[in-house]
């Protein structure tokens, strides 16, 4: 019987999340945006297939889910914002009462297991806690970044000015230099200019890269932008060869890479995407001097894996293979469950012929 719950427990978390994450996905549908990425539990992907042109992935824990959105427009953003991140919630609640229901029109049948109810019950405690800790106003490490849960995402729509929303949701608080005193500004608040960046972003994550270089690169010649806008797009391309693997833009990202770095070389994700590419045009040493500090913890989790990455290749290609070994065996742990990073990992594994 323990082995038996332990299956039905495994299956129903799986069938949860993905519950959970289609109340996020059809919310999204409703209010006009675009859910092109739906991804339920970490590790390795398991199981892949379209829903509604969306790519839905299974990874192979099931833990945690993402849905990712494009087409998102300024006006009435916020409120459309709350709605989405309420369905998936509001799911878990639906399973919650359905399965109290259920518990309840099965209890004291006589003709059923006592055993089957006690599952029910067990499976309805779950969907309660569920909905509880995702409405609270909780931050984890979850696809190597660090993820607000539904709740705390509400709170930040209702507190937040629309520059600081938007903000937080393209990361860009990472491209901001100490020296930066524009916090609330953002892309001039230019509409079609946010826009053409989510649109980049998408193409980006659908691996139609050639459209997303495109787009950034026609953001980039908007003269009005402050410098850490123009830094944050020209990040967004070098990273295109980083985390994507896609070499043949591998003598832009090393001209984007110089120009992020030169307008601002005390921001740590900047001087981790020039390292990177310096590595991946083979100037080995140089690349992991600029790496080295990123790979501390206190770093973004993103960061250390990358460097601990590419300095594996450096000191591979520099002949020094046990030590290649020890910092792809530093990434696997800190970027553990984040399939992103794990895509990179692995990249970086076969490149080197070097696996741990």
């Amino acid at each position: 019987m323990q082995l038996e719950f332990v299956l039905i427990l495994f299956i129903w978390l799986y069938f949860s999340i993905f519950c959970h994450e289609m109340g996020h996905f059809l919310t999204a549908k409703i209010v006009g945006f675009n859910p092109y990425l739906v991804k339920i539990g970490m590790g390795k992907k398991i199981l892949q297939f379209k829903l509604f042109s969306s790519v839905i992935e299974f990874g192979s824990i099931p833990g945690g889910g993402i849905t990712y959105i494009s087409n998102l427009e300024l006006k009435w953003l916020k409120s459309k914002l709350i709605l989405m991140y309420l369905g998936g919630p509001i799911v878990n609640f639906i399973l919650f009462f359905a399965l109290t229901k259920l518990s309840n029109y099965y209890d004291g049948e006589i003709l059923v297991d006592v055993s089957f109810v006690e599952i029910i019950n067990f499976l309805a405690y779950i969907e309660i806690l569920l909905f509880i800790f995702n409405i609270l106003p909780l931050e984890a490490k979850q696809y190597g970044m660090n993820v607000g849960s539904d709740g705390k995402q509400v709170i930040d729509a209702l507190t937040k000015s629309n520059q600081q929303f938007i903000q937080k949701l393209l990361g860009l608080s990472r491209y901001t230099s100490k020296q930066d005193n524009s916090s609330n500004q953002f892309f001039n608040n230019d509409l079609k200019s946010l826009q053409l960046l989510f649109k980049a972003q998408a193409q980006i994550n659908r691996q139609n890269f050639d459209d997303a270089v495109e787009l950034l690169e026609l953001l980039l010649n908007n003269s009005h932008f402050i410098t850490r806008d123009k830094i944050y797009i020209i990040d967004i391309l070098a990273s295109i060869v980083i985390n994507h693997g896609e070499n043949k833009y591998l003598q832009k990202a090393d001209k984007w890479s110089g120009e992020a770095l030169l307008l601002a070389n005390d921001i740590k994700t900047v001087q981790g995407t020039r390292g990177s590419i310096l590595i991946e045009l083979g100037r080995y040493n140089e690349g992991k001097e600029m790496l080295l500090p990123l790979t501390e913890a206190g770093n973004d989790t993103i960061d250390i894996v990358v460097s601990c990455c590419y300095i594996a290749k450096a000191d591979y290609f520099l002949g020094n293979e046990e030590q290649a070994k020890n910092w792809l065996k530093k990434a696997k742990k800190v970027g553990a469950g984040s399939p992103t990073l794990h895509q990179i990992i692995s990249r970086i594994q076969r490149e080197i012929n070097c696996f741990v």
